[in-house]
């Protein structure tokens, strides 16, 4: 199994207990300790047969998380822009202070937000099919760490050097903060997106 390249150890406690019960089974159906371990490897199957079900179940189980994961991106990416509106035009929206220029710019940057979020999804044939997950992983990793530094940078080095309204801040933060973060979710959207159109034929 080593060998076969299923390493994990859940799999390989579970294709132990199931070996060990196919053993208990041959041996109680008449066959010698010596006979009933090739029989019962034989029964269970081949290694690399074993290691192509659970890449199988495994691929089924990334594709259900994955499911979940861009409800998220839709719930968020939409709700963001209605909800900062309907604060914008409530008592929130009064107490911020804000001009009808200051709102608008303010939506603004949420819209930009979702329409590069959602451009990262539609685009997804712009972007490579990397079929390893640990490689996306990497990559994803690479989007984010950017849009970390820049908001630490900006809400600890650049935002304490100037004295700013109540409603200038919210435009500001809401700038410098919305649209990196849109254009992060859709660099992983879309390469996310990528590799499971590509990969859909052969999963199949």
């Amino acid at each position: 199994m080593l060998a076969a390249g299923i390493k994990t150890p859940v799999p390989l406690e579970e294709l132990e207990s199931h070996l060990r019960d196919e053993i208990e089974r041959q041996i109680a159906s008449g066959l010698s300790e010596a006979e009933a371990l090739p029989a019962a490897v034989q029964k269970i199957g081949a290694a690399q047969v074993i290691q192509d079900e659970f890449r199988k179940v495994e691929a089924i189980g990334e594709d259900r998380q994955w499911q979940l994961v861009q409800i998220m991106f839709v719930a968020f990416t939409g709700l963001v822009p209605i909800l900062f509106a309907g604060a914008g035009f409530s008592q929130y929206g009064v107490c911020w202070e804000m001009t009808p220029g200051q709102l608008v710019a303010a939506l603004a940057a949420v819209t930009v937000f979702s329409l590069l979020a959602w451009g990262g999804r539609l685009s997804y044939r712009r972007f490579p099919a990397i079929p390893t997950k640990r490689t996306r992983d990497a990559i994803h990793l690479i989007y984010i760490l950017p849009v970390i530094l820049w908001w630490l940078a900006f809400l600890r080095l650049i935002l304490p050097h100037y004295d700013f309204t109540v409603a200038q801040l919210m435009v500001t933060l809401v700038w410098a903060l919305f649209p990196p973060m849109g254009a992060c979710i859709g660099l992983i959207w879309g390469m996310e997106t990528a590799a499971r159109k590509k990969d859909a034929p052969a999963r199949l």
